[in-house]
């Protein structure tokens, strides 16, 4: 084989690798932590470790005008994640998305996290 046929051939492999669509799972959930346990930034760094989570947002949610968790210890937040499905060898199933809750809910500082809206599943 030539050496530009084969450089036409590994073009031609590389732009149908880039051209694949990926599928990301959206997820936005009400956080409770206890941030006299841990800090709020290493709770969501831990969040941010777990497998398939690329991106955590986060944002006070205002309760009863308690917006810091300097100044309350049960700190209400809405947290946003893009989960990317690719190191699910199976695919992303319910019972990972379980799963990811469960270990979210593990997390040390964290009392509880349940979804606000339906998981969104987008092709991107």
């Amino acid at each position: 084989m030539k050496r530009s046929r084969l450089i036409e051939i590994i073009r031609e492999e590389l732009q149908l690798i880039l051209k694949e669509e990926s599928t990301q799972y959206n997820i936005e959930g009400l956080l409770l932590t206890n941030t006299e346990d841990r800090p709020q930034k290493d709770i969501l760094s831990d969040i941010r470790s777990l497998p398939g989570v690329t991106i955590v947002s986060s944002k006070d949610y205002d309760l009863a005008g308690e917006t810091s968790a300097f100044s309350n210890p049960n700190y209400y937040t809405i947290i946003k994640m893009k989960i990317d499905p690719h190191p699910y060898p199976n695919g992303f199933k319910d019972e990972d998305l379980q799963q990811l809750f469960t270990d979210i809910r593990a997390i040390k500082g964290v009392r509880n996290f349940k979804l606000n809206k339906s998981v969104e599943k987008k092709t991107v």
